[in-house]
This record gives structure tokens, sequence and C-alpha cells, in this order.
């Protein structure tokens, strides 16, 4: 049943955005342990998994919309386990690309069954085509553009 707020003013979006948080934070803080026992912060880890789609730390930078020093401070990490190395780009020896190595590959599967896991708990809640529907529409509201091309 819709509250007389909820007809003038469409649906509860502040509402939704603090149950997404929520989400987030409670499969985080599930997969933490895995996640710390390969000595990665949620960030480092969300960061490696960017490396393969954004080899260039200002790239990182935008798509995680993240400081440039933090992305400097999280790639340091990051080389320091051996989870990711720099690669000079062809062409512009000013310029270098990062790339997962062996270890960090190897990191990003685990910390993504701890982190596939804790959201499968949840979505577990769900019927199996809400699951799917969610899953759907998340994707949709997180691209950067909607049906129009729009920002």
């Amino acid at each position: 049943m819709s509250s007389s707020s909820e007809k003038k003013c469409g649906p509860d979006t502040c509402g939704m955005l603090a149950d997404l948080w929520r989400l987030m934070q409670s499969v985080k803080d599930d997969a933490e342990p895995e996640l710390e026992a390969l000595g990665l912060s949620s960030k480092a880890f969300f960061l490696l998994q960017a490396v393969e789609d954004n080899p260039f730390p200002a790239e990182l930078a935008r798509r995680m919309h993240l400081p440039p020093p933090t992305v400097t401070y999280l790639v340091k990490q990051l080389e320091g386990l051996g989870f990711v190395e720099r690669r000079a780009e062809p062409g512009d020896l000013r310029k270098f690309r990062l790339v997962a190595t062996e270890e960090g590959r190897s990191a990003l599967a685990r910390g993504r069954m701890a982190l596939s896991a804790a959201l499968g708990q949840r979505l577990g809640r769900l019927a199996g085509r809400d699951a799917t529907a969610f899953g759907r529409i998340v994707r949709r509201l997180a691209g950067p553009h909607d049906e129009g091309g729009r920002r």
C-alpha cells in the first residue's frame, strides 16, 4: 500500500539508496575475512577487478570515482602484494598500464567467490525470477546512460 507522500513525490528514492548501501555494506562485511586473508581491502579488491577493463590509473580513478592519490596508494598496495605490475605503454614511454599478475587473478577469483557467496545468501531470499530481475535492474541502473543516451 502506498503512502500519500509516495503518490505525490514518487518512490522513496533516498530510502532505496539507504537500502542499497546497507546491502552493499553487509555483503562486504561478510566477505571481509576472505578479502583480508588475501591482504585486500574492499576498495583494493574492486580496483584490482577494474584493472582488466581500465588499465591506466587515471581511468581507474574516473571509473571508481576515487581521487587519483587514493588510486596511487591502492596500486602501490596491489604491486606490493604482487597482484599487479606496471608495463610501459608502447609508443608513449611516459605512460604505463597496469596488468593483473597470475597471483592477482587468483586473488580476484577467491574474492569474487567470497562476495558471490555473501550476495547469494541474500538473493536466496528471492524467487529465482526476482533474483534475475534484480541483477538486470541493477546493471541497467548502474550503467552510464539511460535509454535516451542521457547521463
